[in-house]
């Protein structure tokens, strides 16, 4: 392979240029490279020129990982879990964009299907669950827990490709399929909520330890391992705590600090107007059509001005009324 430089921004904004060697694309959309100087294995992600042509869509849902990445990096800078993806950069101004990761671990679970130890299945509970608790720390919804998005070392799981994620709170889009997807984020009903991540994940560690195909809610009197899951997919399912002090194993958070870092909050910024700068220098069409949706942002908050205007407004009509009635 014949080095190649690789320019893009960090997480914090900054600019960067490496040499790397890179591996033939794996399909269209991702490849491994890795880092000369530290022998860092990476994996970058893009839209292709002609796929974006066809779905504008996924230069969404590529924006939308970088920043659910660069959230993550915020939150959890000091302690950052093996569970989840970790970004590096990304470069979203070329003519085909892309992020990087650093390179995954283990396998697609859909390879262990029915395959795993007893030891093993309690393992894998054990670690989804730390990853959607940690998750809604974070007030994020992945959205897209399933069998292609769960990695597993046997040891640890990893969640991948957050380009679906969002916001808890924000209003839930009809996306996914049954029975990964739950039934308010299939119907597009209500906000989106930690809950919506637990049922997908009681799903994908339901079809990882019994092998067992499913379309309807999966019954467990004859899976003692899964006795921890019995209400995952009840209408008052509990938390992912909960599931995990089920599991006899501690909250993530007692030793995972949340917190804000600053510089990367400062680059998120930078990123967020530089994303809205592009969008308005590109005419929108009188009738856009997606096969996709436009994902929400996060809330901005409220302008100075903005706040002092119902007392304007009051005062106004106070000095109409004054007037009216002399």
């Amino acid at each position: 392979m014949e080095p190649e430089p690789l320019d893009f921004n960090s997480p914090e904004g900054d600019p960067v240029s490496w040499e790397v060697e890179a591996e033939p694309w794996q399909d269209p959309f991702e490849r491994r490279v890795t880092h000369l100087a530290s022998g860092t294995k990476l994996v970058q992600r893009r839209v292709p020129r002609a796929e974006g042509r066809d779905r504008e869509y996924l230069y969404d849902l590529l924006e939308n990982e970088a920043r659910m990445g660069a959230r993550l990096l915020s939150r959890l800078r000091r302690a950052y879990p093996p569970e989840l993806p970790r970004l590096i950069g990304y470069s979203l101004d070329e003519e085909e964009p892309f992020v990087l990761h650093y390179d995954y671990r283990g396998e697609p679970v859909s390879r262990y299907f029915g395959a795993l130890l007893i030891s093993e299945q309690r393992t894998l509970q054990a670690s989804l669950f730390r990853a959607v608790r940690i998750l809604s720390a974070c007030d994020i919804v992945h959205r897209r827990i399933e069998p292609a998005t769960v990695r597993w070392d046997g040891a640890t799981v990893q969640l991948t490709d957050l380009s679906h994620a969002t916001l808890a709170g924000s209003r839930r889009l009809r996306m996914g399929e049954a029975p990964y997807a739950c039934p308010a984020q299939r119907t597009g009903e209500g906000l989106a909520a930690p809950a919506d991540d637990l049922w997908s994940a009681g799903m994908v560690i339901y079809r990882t330890v019994t092998g067992r195909e499913i379309v309807d809610v999966p019954d467990l009197t004859a899976t003692p391992a899964l006795q921890p899951l019995k209400d995952v997919f009840s209408g008052s399912p509990p938390t992912a705590q909960e599931v995990l002090a089920r599991l006899r194993m501690p909250d993530p958070m007692q030793s995972v600090a949340v917190e804000r870092d600053l510089g990367l909050e400062e680059g998120r910024a930078a990123f967020d107007r530089a994303r809205e700068a592009r969008r308005e220098a590109v005419p929108v069409p009188e009738h856009p059509t997606r096969a996709e949706p436009v994902f929400e942002q996060e809330s901005r908050p409220m302008p100075r001005w903005a706040r002092w205007l119902p007392l304007a407004v009051l005062l106004a009509l106070l000095v109409v009324l004054w007037v009216v009635t002399r």
